[in-house]
């Protein structure tokens, strides 16, 4: 460790000028020639500058490379096994012994996997972290730490609700894991996820069936009732209401998961979606407002709210859902969740009979349905296509109706 480097490094880190830190302990010049290497200090006298720093000598000078790599390979685990208390405390000790003189690959390692970290922990938010430098790592990992450059990537755009490009590097994540005999059920659920957000259910249930397999031999129950969840979901995007009902069931049944307020408010959502889709809106309505009681995450609290303000539209209730999207557009405010955002750009515009403004059909046209189309959301695409192909019919501009009519007529095929 080349001490004077790491003095220097942390004086400036704490804002702290030569004269400030050689106060007291040793001449501004001896510092000086301390910082540039041209003397090596007394042991007592390094104690006194990093007590002065507030840094632990005795514990950044046991901190070598292969030391911090096995504490970086302890934090993904502590993330994967959702440790996040475990996880925080690991965050905090490596922020303070990782410094610019470690190997780069170290610090590499480190950004990736701490920017894992702030994903998972809060998914909606906007991060200092510059992802297109991160996005530029990609060729300075290799096998294993390969697969979790690709794996944590994918993660960040299923977070952001870009579900094809998630799916594009989970499927690079899977080619590492079988080329390197790894195993990971938590990529083969990843996989089913982004197909699922993909409207393309049958893909996400073969990779779902991989996920259960292993979590089940594993007897990762937790898991195991994630996968059913999602089965769920898929059952219910083709339409096999009944089979999609036993699932969601049999997560709120399961022991102890059924009991956790998080995993009851989104099986309670979806049953809810399941019924708004067979038209019984009362109690589609009824399960989202209890869902919502026990919704955690942004993205959760955000798409029910919104369900309710559209099911209060679809029943005339025009105060109550205005009330409702009002909520939810003031808790959108800063996030990061530009899907959600438009959804409720284009149910504003219902409510205030708006939909034939030229400033909304264009916004709809030249921004929402490209970003629809951009992170492969087709259930999206397809009720927005719906939308302006009635809107041109009512205006009269029929071939741009039977345009959108022809382009949703395709994805249907």
């Amino acid at each position: 460790m080349d001490i004077g480097a790491v003095i220097q490094f942390y004086r400036t880190k704490n804002g702290l000028t030569q004269k400030d830190l050689a106060s007291g302990v040793c001449s501004i010049s001896y510092l000086s020639k301390i910082e540039s290497g041209v003397i090596e200090p007394k042991q007592d006298t390094i104690e006194i500058l990093f007590e002065r720093l507030n840094m632990d000598y005795e514990k950044l000078s046991s901190y070598d490379e292969k030391t911090i790599h096995a504490q970086i390979d302890l934090l993904y685990r502590s993330i994967t096994e959702q440790k996040l208390d475990k996880a925080k405390e690991i965050v905090e000790e490596l922020k303070e012994v990782i410094t610019p003189f470690h190997e780069p690959y170290v610090q590499n390692y480190f950004q990736l996997i701490h920017f894992y970290y702030l994903i998972t922990t809060n998914p909606a938010e906007r991060y200092h972290i510059n992802f297109q430098e991160l996005l530029r790592l990609e060729n300075t990992f290799k096998g294993q730490k390969k697969f979790y450059f690709y794996k944590v990537i994918g993660f960040y755009y299923n977070c952001h609700l870009n579900s094809k490009q998630a799916n594009y590097y989970f499927h690079k994540a899977v080619d590492i894991l079988e080329e390197n005999n790894l195993r990971d059920p938590e990529i083969y659920y990843l996989l089913a996820l982004s197909y699922m957000g993909m409207q393309k259910p049958i893909y996400s249930n073969y990779y779902v069936g991989v996920a259960l397999e292993q979590y089940a031999n594993d007897l990762l129950y937790r898991k195991v009732t994630d996968c059913y969840h999602l089965l769920g979901i898929n059952y219910l995007n083709l339409g096999a209401y009944d089979i999609s009902e036993t699932y969601f069931n049999q997560v709120l049944q399961s022991k102890p998961m059924g009991d956790s307020p998080k995993v009851r408010s989104r099986a309670t959502h979806n049953l809810a979606i399941l019924y708004y889709r067979k038209g019984n809106l009362n109690r589609a309505l009824n399960l989202l407002l209890e869902a919502l009681e026990n919704h955690q995450q942004l993205y959760d609290i955000t798409h029910s709210t919104l369900i309710i303000a559209k099911i209060y539209f679809q029943q005339g209730k025009l105060e109550k859902a205005e009330e409702y999207l009002k909520q939810g557009e003031e808790r959108l405010k800063g996030a990061n969740l530009t899907k959600v955002r438009h959804r409720y750009y284009i149910l504003r515009h219902q409510l205030y009979d708006q939909t034939h403004d030229e400033n909304f059909l264009e916004r709809c046209e030249k921004v929402i349905l490209p970003y629809f189309q951009s992170i492969g959301e087709n259930g999206l695409i397809k009720e927005l296509l719906q939308l302006l192909a009635e809107i041109y019919t009512e205006k009269k501009e029929y071939e741009k109706a039977i345009d959108y009519y022809k382009q949703l007529n395709e994805i249907k095929n």
